[in-house]
Parts: C-alpha cells; structure tokens; sequence
C-alpha cells in the first residue's frame, strides 16, 4: 500500500510538471467589429402583427406497452397567425378560417428538435405574408415525446426574465435549486431525468403515431377535405423531410382504396428544408449519417427480420435503448443549452459564469470537453477546461452553437466569430486516437460537421492562474466583413477565420429560437422506435407493423420545393450515387440550421434566402390540384 502511495504521489507531480507545458496561451486575435447593418424591421414589430400560440388536440396515446402520463395524449403544436384575428374561424377560434386564410403551411421538425426550430422562421413568414396583403398560417408540431418534458421551472424562469424581475444570477440559480438541488419552484418539484425503463410506452410512439398527428392537426384546422388538398402544404426541416415524404404517401385507413383518406390528396404541395422530399429509401440515408457511427452500422443494414427483433427488444427489454442514444446528447445537455440561450438573450453582454456554478453531470463534463479542447491531449487532461476561459454570454452560446466552433453538424448556425483575445484553429475532434476514447469514438462518421472549427486560447497567463483571460464577445454575422472587405482575420491580416457570405444567422435571433415560449428547440426524449419505423416503412410488408406508407408512388409527383443548405447534411455529394433530383436550389454560406434562422430583416447585408420563395411556391400552388 505505501508503495502505490508513493507511485500515486509521483505521477501527481509527474503531471503538474508537465501541465504548463501543454496548455500554452497565446495565437492571432480577431479583428474588431466592423459596423453592422441595418434591420428593414424589430422583431418588435412582429411580434405586434404575429401571434404565437401553443395550441393542444386531445388524441389519446397508445397504451399497449405501458400507460403514458396524461400529457402525451395531447397533440400540441405552435400555431403562428396574424394578431388581427382575420385567419380565425368565428364559430370555434381554435380552427383556420379556410374562406380567409389564404394558405397554411405545416412544419415537422427534425432530428431530437422540436417546433421550436420553426420559432424565428414562422413568424417572418406570417410576418411578410401579411406586409403584402396575405393571411398565412403556420402549425409547428412537437412529437409527442415533447410532451415529456418538464420545461416548467425553465419556463417560470423565462417569464421572470421577461418581465425585467430577476437578474443573471437569480436565474441561474433558480433553475440550480429545481433541476439539481431538488427544490420546489413555483409549487413543483423535478423528479429527474427520464430513463428507458421509466418509458416502456415510447415502443409504441413510432412513425404511425407522428404521422397521423398530422393528419390530427390538418383535420382539426381545416375540416373540409378539398380545401385542404387546395391550401395546405406540408414540409420539414432535416429528419422532418422524411416525415413530411411519409406523410404524402401515408394511408390513413389502411385500405389503398379509398384514396381521399391519403396524405397526398389532403395538402397542396410539400417543402423541404436542408432536406429532401421525394418519398425514397435512399433521403434516409443522410440522416442515418448523423447519428453516432455504432447506431448508424446496426440501422444501415436493417431488414425486416432485425426490425422486429428491435421492436421486440423495445417493448420487452426496460433496457433497451427506447430513447435515442446520443452519446453525451441528452435531456441535461438540452436544458442547458436552453438555459445558455436564455443568457445569451436577456444578458449578452455579461459574463457567463452558469457553468462554473452548475454540478453538472459526468456526462456533461465529456461533452462539454468534446465541445472544447484544442487538441486531443487537452480532451485526456481537461485542462482548461470551458469554465476556465472568460465569455461573455452570448459568446458562450456561440462557442457551443456555431459551425465555426462547435463540431457537431446538426446543430450548427451561421452566427458569426469571436472577438476579444487569442483564437486558435483546433485539431480536435478529428480522427485518429479519437476513436478509442469511450462514448467519443462511437460518433465518428457524418457527427462531426465539416469544419475547420477555432477555439479560444487564453484562459489566463499559465495553468495555476486560469480564469484570468481576457473577456472573449461575441462578433455577430453582420459585423464580420461588408462588401468592400469581405474577410474577417486576425488583427495582422495572416490569418483568415471566416468570411462575409459565411454568416448569415443573427445571435439574438438563434438565442430565442431556442427557449422562447412554452416548448423548445430541442427533444430531449427522442423516440428510437421512429428512427426504426422510417427504415421499416419500405419493406414490403410493413402494413402488418402499422406502417401505412402505400403511396409513394402518388407522393412523388407533388409539386415541391426544397431548400439546400450548402454545409449543411445533403451537400457536398452525399447523393453522388443515388438519382435523387433537387427541386430548389443550393444555398451558398448556409448551414444546417441557417435554413430556419437566416437573417430576414438585413437585406443590405444579404436577404434571407427562404421567404421569399418559399411563399411565391405556395402562392404558384395554392388551388391547383396534385397530378
């Protein structure tokens, strides 16, 4: 025993030792901001002129594999209208007036997101509708798995927030007390994140149930058959493709037949947002690519047989991975980033300091070093580590949330850089001894986004006087570079970080998107059994799983328009070898999320790529019938 203690001893000051000298501070620094460019418009005057609601249908949830809460058996969607009411039925408000509207636009989300990805989106859609003289409705659905979030103490925060009554760090520990101490705010207390064995019933919350939630909402808002086929459209962002293709060729009934009944005769059109929607097993592909490298290998080779065998594990094993297993990706990391973005909104300018208060899980501790670390060495060792550098709180969500900074294609944003002190390019994470690292090296594959991403690098003058950095802010899209000087660099012009057409999404913007109002961004139990049934629902016999997918054919020929990220998850040749036709365009400079939160109140500095399309598709198609 003395000897292991004396080992211990020496490897201690072993590693103290050499520990200055792999933190090494220090590099270019970015140039200032440079002025930004005017807004057409506030969002401020939206929201004088667009209304959001979060509107409910009862539709009770399945109950063959356990009793879910009373929660899930509630559709609830974000219903996005004109404040003047002139898109309301007067008999029953929680309906379209079909007579008046003059089209509605469905909107599924993508992978573990929720309606709240179309919050910024939807309102300037409705918002430009109105300007020329059209009224336009927008229904965002959350699956039902949202409905198992316990948002309220985040929610009581924000309204606190809202109404100037609370400051940073009341905040802050506000949601400490709830969601990690165990206190009662506001008359509730959180029982803790959901784990599988809690959730037996999310076996049975798969592609039938999203599917036919639409078809709920569509029925509810608009009851007349030929009105919809004549007026709504149907589209997605990301996975929401996919959903939005099985949804034109779903079959309600189940009885080929009777063909009224049928996605495709129930909406105008389709769209689709960095996604694509012709119904084909081939568009699943991308999205596969997305998850973790050990999930994608068992679900590319899925066949009927092993679909069943998953299915059976779901229902019977409490073990079983019933909600999606991201890697370190889970409900914590999602109230967090909430929690960050609701920071970035209400105090951008102050310092962040939630993280060096929050205790935080191990899980969180790996991500946070995945987010963060210049180099592998910095990821094994942990120092600095994030809390250890200074940044502002809008700074802080863009390190976490930008596709310069944050390796993790799916959730990134165009937003802009940081300014303040040293920024360095960073090696990891990348290949090599990467994937021997547990819970880390299973994301290898299309996870990581395709860089090159930065990182602050000076967290203070040497390892025993971290935290002592210079105060890193954060540069928004608009202020990296104008026409004239299109670069943003370092302050001796070597270095070149990003540049004009790279940036397109404002920061406030993004910060809103994610934790404004009742539900949210992300989804923090995403089903597995939905991932399954989209592979499943192209085996030949999948009507004896429920899966009504039986017009694909009919699917196809719908007029459609699809926006394409061009760093976003479909780019760059992912279709080289599948004949799969775009119908839209490629958008240069935008990534993943750019398509749901590109600036629309900067036309000097760059219009918003979208809107303006998207509703000249619609108005092409609004009462022409589908061929």
């Amino acid at each position: 025993m003395k000897g292991k203690t004396w080992l211990t001893a020496a490897v201690c000051l072993f590693l103290l030792a050499i520990l200055p000298g792999c933190y090494q501070p220090g590099g270019p620094v970015p140039e200032r901001p440079k002025p930004g460019a005017p807004r057409s418009y506030t969002q401020e005057d939206v929201d004088r002129v667009v209304t959001v609601e979060l509107q409910r249908i009862y539709s009770p949830a399945p109950r063959n594999n356990g009793t879910p809460p009373p929660e899930c058996d509630y559709v609830q969607f974000l219903r996005f209208r004109p404040s003047d009411g002139s898109t309301l039925d007067p008999t029953d408000a929680t309906r379209a007036n079909a007579s008046r509207t003059d089209a509605m636009l469905v909107m599924l989300p993508g992978l573990v997101e929720g309606a709240n990805g179309f919050e910024y989106l939807g309102r300037q859609l409705v918002y430009a509708a109105k300007n020329r003289g059209l009224n336009l409705e927008i229904w965002a659905i959350d699956r039902r798995p949202n409905n198992l979030e316990d948002l309220s103490c985040a929610n009581y925060v924000e309204e606190k927030l809202r109404r100037g009554e609370i400051g940073q760090e009341e905040a802050v520990q506000t949601l400490i007390d709830y969601y990690y101490l165990g206190k009662e705010v506001n008359g509730r207390k959180f029982t803790g994140w959901l784990r599988d064995p809690q959730v037996p019933f999310l076996s049975e919350f798969g592609l039938q149930l999203a599917t036919e939630d639409v078809f709920t909402v569509i029925q509810h808002m608009v009851p007349d058959q030929k009105t919809r086929k004549r007026k709504v459209f149907v589209g997605g962002h990301s996975m929401g493709g996919i959903m939005t293709s099985m949804f034109a060729g779903w079959d309600l009934d189940g009885d080929p037949a009777t063909k009224e009944d049928a996605g495709y005769n129930n909406c105008a059109g389709l769209f689709g947002l960095d996604t694509v929607v012709t119904p084909m097993p081939e568009i699943v592909r991308p999205f596969l690519e997305m998850l973790p490298k050990f999930m994608y290998d068992q679900l590319a080779s899925m066949t009927e047989a092993t679909y069943a065998e998953f299915l059976h594990r779901l229902r019977n094993d409490p073990n079983s991975n019933r909600i999606l297993p991201m890697p370190m990706i889970n409900a914590e990391a999602m109230l967090l980033l909430e929690a960050l973005a609701g920071l970035a909104y209400f105090f951008p300018d102050e310092e962040c300091t939630a993280l060096r208060r929050v205790p935080y899980s191990d899980s969180m501790e790996i991500l946070l070093r995945f987010m963060h670390s210049r180099d592998f060495q910095t990821y094994m060792d942990g120092i600095p580590r994030l809390h250890d550098f200074r940044y502002t709180n809008e700074a802080m969500l863009g390190v976490v949330f930008d596709d310069s900074f944050a390796p993790v294609g799916m959730i990134q944003n165009s937003m802009g850089f940081l300014g303040g002190g040293a920024v360095v390019e960073k090696s990891f994470p990348m290949a090599g001894p990467i994937s021997s690292i547990p819970l880390v090296g299973g994301l290898l594959g299309g996870f990581f986004g395709k860089g090159p991403y930065f990182i602050a690098n000076d967290a203070g003058p040497d390892v025993r006087r971290l935290g002592r950095g210079p105060l890193y802010y954060w540069v928004n899209f608009d202020e990296i570079g104008d026409e004239s000087d299109p670069l943003f660099q370092d302050t001796a012009g070597k270095v070149t970080y990003t540049y004009l057409d790279n940036e397109v999404s404002d920061i406030r913007d993004v910060a809103r998107m994610i934790f404004w109002g009742p539900t949210n961004l992300t989804e923090w139990y995403f089903s597995t059994r939905l991932i399954l049934d989209q592979i499943a629902a192209f085996f030949p016999n999948s009507v004896k799983y429920g899966l009504n997918f039986l017009h694909g054919a009919e699917a196809k020929k719908m007029p459609k328009i699809e926006f394409i990220a061009e760093q976003g998850v479909i780019s760059e040749g992912t279709f080289m070898f599948v004949p799969v036709p775009i119908h839209g365009k490629i958008i240069k400079g935008y990534n993943h999320m750019d398509v749901l939160s590109a600036c629309a109140n900067a036309p000097d500095r760059r219009k918003n790529e979208v809107i303006d399309d998207l509703l000249a598709f619609v108005l092409e198609n609004v009462g022409t019938d589908a061929q």
